[in-house]
């Protein structure tokens, strides 16, 4: 299931998240390099976030926009007041959303191995 979220959205989720550090990075104003270990973890965590938004936008547009607009929450330069506040609405966001596929999965499964 997750394979084929990540196989079917990795190429928009790539450019996305390419996209979306350079902007936070011109935010920022920061002059850290460029292929960091941070650059890395921060690459592969908004990849991960932007391909199951990117699939929910495809299943149902309004999850899919809310995925979407919470991951503007994470970087602390977008919304400075809330710095630190706004990133675990993302993260739970997004594992529910992850749940929920999983519960979709799981019920399909029983249904087609269960006679009613």
């Amino acid at each position: 299931m997750l394979k084929n979220i990540i196989k079917n959205n990795s190429s928009q989720a790539f450019v996305i998240s390419i996209f979306f550090i350079l902007f936070v990075r011109v935010i920022s104003n920061t002059s850290s390099f460029l292929f960091s270990p941070i650059f890395v973890f921060s690459f592969l965590t908004y990849f991960l976030m932007f391909t199951l938004a990117i699939d929910a936008l495809k299943k149902n547009k309004i999850i899919g926009i809310y995925l979407c607009v919470t991951v503007f929450f994470i970087p602390p330069n977008i919304f400075e007041e809330y710095k630190g506040l706004l990133f675990p609405v993302t993260y739970l966001s997004h594992f529910a959303y992850l749940g929920y596929l999983i519960s979709l999965e799981l019920f399909d499964k029983w249904k087609k191995t269960h006679e009613l």
